[in-house]
């Protein structure tokens, strides 16, 4: 039985920040590494950016976080809680949200991490607002970040050209005004499509079928992704309706319809997938912060980048309903409804 939120969860999203690697991958690049130009422009990535060798997702987290505390107008020490959400740690065990406590001298803060793929970023918030809304905590830092250009296969566009690096980090606080906050949100997932896409040890897809491999082919980890030039009827329906339904349920929840949305903050992937999901939910190109073409699928720094660019270009104002959503592999997928 779901229990529902309270009417308002009075918090407000205080600091924002992000952080992308310099080095910039572009299409040539994509096409010297196998990619068709057609293919290219199919995904609609046009570049990304890729982690320099001696940097690690860590680092790049904390250079997003201590932009988001900077912004929030607080101090490390400030900070009572940390969750991380990122895509994939520097190790794995133990979390990554502890060396990022320790990195940004958040001497103070308790942490952990939170998983749910590239929409990570949908139960960071919610934890944090309920935390924050009981008063266990005052402050409460969120991060999403992606490395997996690391793991990307060299053998699948959909994986080494999709694929970008980047960080990005919120500040919550309880807010102010009484009628800003969360309204609702809706979490739904579909288990029966665990193995489409993620990463595991396995052969590059290329020569996944083949008995005997040499040595450029041997089974490591990889970033995989079922066929999408032919997937089943059902996953591609999946993945397009379920992205706009649980925006639609949040919405409901919240009794308003698609044109209360000012705003849309989502996790974007590629056109064939994030085009869809913002055209059925009718979104104008003004009412959302569109990114994958210049930093790819950043996983669960998707969402936490767009806000921050969004939020510095001034293009979310006070009292706007904002949306966020996203969809995670696994497949989990997840909307909060918000007046900014």
């Amino acid at each position: 039985m779901m229990i529902r939120p309270p009417k308002i969860l009075n918090v407000k999203i205080t600091g924002t920040g992000s952080y992308l690697p310099e080095k910039v991958e572009t299409t040539e690049d994509f096409v010297k590494k196998g990619a068709s130009p057609e293919k290219i422009d199919y995904f609609g990535v046009s570049e990304h950016r890729v982690m320099g060798e001696n940097e690690t997702v860590t680092d790049m987290e904390a250079h997003a976080a201590k932009k988001a505390i900077k912004n929030a107008g607080i101090k490390p020490d400030d900070v009572d809680l940390i969750i991380s959400g990122t895509g994939m740690p520097t190790q794995i065990v133990a979390p990554n949200s502890n060396a990022l406590q320790h990195r940004i001298g958040a001497k103070n803060a308790a942490a952990f991490d939170v998983n749910m793929a590239c929409a990570s970023a949908i139960p960071e918030i919610m934890i944090a607002a309920q935390f924050i809304e009981l008063k266990h905590y005052q402050y409460i830092l969120l991060t999403g970040s992606s490395h997996l250009s690391r793991i990307a296969d060299p053998t699948d566009p959909a994986s080494f050209v999709v694929l970008g690096d980047g960080a990005g980090a919120f500040v919550m606080a309880l807010a102010d005004d009484k009628e800003k906050g969360i309204l609702s949100f809706d979490i739904q997932t579909k288990g029966e499509y665990f193995n489409y896409c993620g990463a595991k040890v396995k052969r590059p897809k290329k020569y996944a079928g083949e008995r005997q491999f040499h040595d450029p082919c041997v089974e490591k980890l990889y970033f995989y992704i079922g066929d999408f030039d032919n997937p089943s009827q059902s996953i591609m329906n999946y993945l397009i309706d379920s992205v706009p339904a649980t925006v639609q349920k949040a919405l409901e929840k919240a009794g308003m319809s698609l044109s209360d949305i000012d705003f849309l903050i989502t996790h974007q992937n590629i056109t064939p997938l994030a085009g869809k999901w913002i055209e059925k939910l009718d979104i104008p190109p003004e009412k959302t912060h569109l990114t994958y073409s210049r930093y790819g699928n950043m996983t669960s720094a998707n969402i936490f980048v767009n806000l921050d660019e969004a939020v510095r270009m001034k293009k979310i104002k006070e009292g706007d309903i904002v949306v966020f959503a996203g969809q995670g592999a696994g497949f989990s997928v997840g909307a909060i409804v918000m007046r900014w």
